[in-house]
């Protein structure tokens, strides 16, 4: 696919999953994207995650964003593929969340309902997020 050629994936091109492991207090677990359309789509950069409150509101935790750099900086995805991002939540010691989770990506954002631990067991910053590259998943 020549880089011309793939369109970003829009909302409902794809379809997000996370899951949290509890390790060491801090959340741990990986952010799954699969490509429901009919084409081709690409998910460029890192996605970013918000956490929602349990009063439906956005948590003042952001995420984090490491400047390494990755060549090419995009995944493409054909129908049913899917792609996988490493993400993490170091602390908190805000709201109590909900469980669902903002994801954002350079075509649109989801919410998306995690499975798992609700929030981190750690008490910290509440701008401590991250999220890696998406990697296609063989």
């Amino acid at each position: 696919m020549a880089e011309t050629e793939v369109p970003e994936a829009q909302v409902g091109d794809v379809t997000f999953g996370l899951a949290w492991d509890l390790r060491d207090g801090s959340l741990r677990g990986e952010l799954e994207a699969v490509n429901v359309s009919d084409h081709p789509v690409r998910l460029s950069g890192k996605p970013g995650l918000t956490p929602v409150g349990t009063d439906g509101r956005p948590l003042e935790a952001d995420t984090a964003v490491t400047l390494e750099m990755r060549h090419p900086g995009y995944v493409d995805l054909k129908p049913g593929e899917r792609a996988k991002s490493p993400v993490g939540w170091g602390g908190w010691d805000g709201p109590p969340a909900s469980g669902k989770v903002v994801v954002r990506w350079e075509g649109g954002e989801a919410e998306v309902e995690a499975t798992g631990p609700l929030q981190p067991e750690s008490h910290g910053p509440a701008t401590n997020l991250y999220s890696s590259w998406f990697s296609r998943v063989e």
